[in-house]
């Protein structure tokens, strides 16, 4: 019996890697909100994550690609958490739960490292192209609740369902930026206007 438990506790090499990938990518994500993009060396995020100080360029062979990584990690966890709010409908209400839970995450320290590396992705080619690609994600999700609305009756029929996940998405990046430029600022109030303007704006008579 103690060594079925024994063999069971064993973890392959994979998942040993797999773990440490996480570890460090967890630690750069801190690094990167702590200190910005420049501020931290690849050897930091080892120590940071307790691993050896060449460990992250190792697996990841460069700073850049760390940070791709820890954008792709940033988003796929707001994703996660999105996909557990309850659904009471789809659409307009979909859309409106969808706002409130990006306002509501803004101001973790994960959000505020992915707001530095949207800046960064202005001069940084490889990163620009994942920021990119994570921008239009966000934009056809939007989308997609939309078309949804109006097939439900929620939204109006003239609405453009892409014009619209626009404005949403371009209101939801600013309020990160203020967000991470003035702690103080009051994202809820802001967000809660917002939406009932839209409401205003999109719903269906």
């Amino acid at each position: 019996m103690a060594a079925d438990v024994k063999t069971k506790k064993r973890r392959t090499q994979g998942e040993r890697r797999e773990e440490a990938e996480s570890k460090l990518i967890e630690a750069a994500t801190v690094l990167v909100a702590t200190k910005g993009f420049d501020g931290f060396s690849l050897a930091e995020v080892g120590d940071l994550a307790g691993y050896s100080r060449g460990l992250p360029g190792h697996y990841f062979g460069s700073k850049i690609e760390l940070q791709n990584r820890v954008a792709e990690h940033i988003v796929s966890e707001f994703y996660k958490d999105a996909a557990d709010l309850p659904i009471r409908k789809r659409g307009l209400q979909r859309v409106n739960d969808l706002i409130r839970h990006y306002i509501r995450v803004s101001k973790l320290e994960r959000v505020k490292a992915l707001t530095f590396l949207f800046t960064q992705a202005q001069i940084e080619d490889s990163l620009k192209k994942t920021m990119t690609r994570l921008h239009n994600q966000a934009i056809s999700t939007l989308k997609q609740e939309i078309e949804i609305g109006i097939e439900n009756g929620s939204i109006r029929r003239d609405v453009d369902p892409l014009l619209q996940a626009g404005v949403i998405y371009a209101f939801l990046r600013g309020q990160l930026a203020f967000a991470v430029l003035d702690p103080s600022y009051e994202t809820v109030s802001l967000g809660e206007t917002f939406i009932a303007n839209l409401k205003q704006s999109i719903q269906a008579g």
